[in-house]
């Protein structure tokens, strides 16, 4: 069984067995494929997401309810998720906040011979105590921040709206802010390598951020992960249409250029989720 294990509140990505199943149902059938699912950032950005957007239901945590979900699920050949089932309960709030957070998940599919296909696969999600607390301290929330209007569940990701999200830091802009927090990685700045990562994201109804996408080819030697660090850093009010919140898309160009100042990373280290 493949696991590939997460600190924190996630402790395993896996496929049911030795090999990634076909969807069952139309053409019901099953091999191996050439890469299994993924997360747009892999484990950092997965670690980010789960810091930023898991709200503990209050029942259980008053009652100090702990565990792991195990989610049985497809990823299509488009990245999103299907016919999800609660395979291992916790209690049925914390059930459905798993989902909750599983559906705002876009996936890199699984590829057979080139071709994107549908497979089987699972997840399991640790509700932690301790480790909630402390993301809770990190992030400065424990409920939604914005909740003085409906929220849209449809899921749908907009890009036009009558309010665009609104960068949420005061004392500098959002490009400001980006550049402020970017440190360039130590094995490109040796070796002199410079040039553009083309970004997309979106900025969910909490006004924090999900799946952060590289839309080139971006740039090497660490640039493409520190690109997304650092939108991931970023806050947000956010949109509105139609009297609601909704999931807006959003992109953005960080220019990696050693002409340009950036944040001190003379020690080669930037911090990760988790450190």
């Amino acid at each position: 069984m493949r696991k590939l294990f997460y600190i924190l509140l996630i402790t395993h990505i896996s496929c049911f067995n030795s090999h990634i199943c076909l969807a069952q149902g139309k053409g019901s059938y099953s091999f191996n494929v050439d890469n299994f699912p993924d997360v747009y950032g892999g484990k950092e950005e997965m670690k980010r997401f789960l810091h930023d957007h898991l709200v503990y239901p209050v029942k259980d945590l008053k009652s100090k309810k702990e565990g792991t979900v195990k989610l049985n699920f497809i990823v299509t050949k488009e990245g999103k998720t299907e016919h999800i089932k609660v395979a291992e309960s916790i209690s049925p709030d914390i059930d459905e906040e798993a989902i909750r957070l599983l559906k705002l998940i876009d996936w890199i599919p699984s590829h057979k011979d080139g071709v994107a296909v549908n497979v089987d696969y699972s997840l399991d999600i640790t509700f932690s105590l301790s480790k909630y607390k402390k993301y809770v301290k990190e992030r400065g929330f424990n409920t939604p921040l914005y909740t003085d209007i409906p929220v849209d569940t449809s899921l749908n990701i907009y890009e036009t709206a009558e309010r665009s999200p609104m960068f949420n830091i005061t004392d500098k802009t959002f490009t400001e802010f980006v550049y402020a927090n970017l440190e360039y990685p130590e094995a490109a700045s040796r070796q002199g390598i410079e040039g553009n990562v083309k970004l997309s994201f979106v900025v969910e109804p909490d006004g924090q951020l999900s799946n952060i996408k590289i839309l080139n080819e971006g740039v090497a030697a660490g640039c493409n992960n520190e690109a997304i660090r650092v939108i991931g850093l970023t806050k947000w009010k956010p949109a509105i249409r139609d009297g609601k919140y909704v999931r807006y898309r959003m992109s953005f160009t960080m220019n990696f250029s050693l002409k340009n100042s950036f944040k001190d990373n003379s020690n080669g280290s930037q911090r990760t989720w988790g450190q």
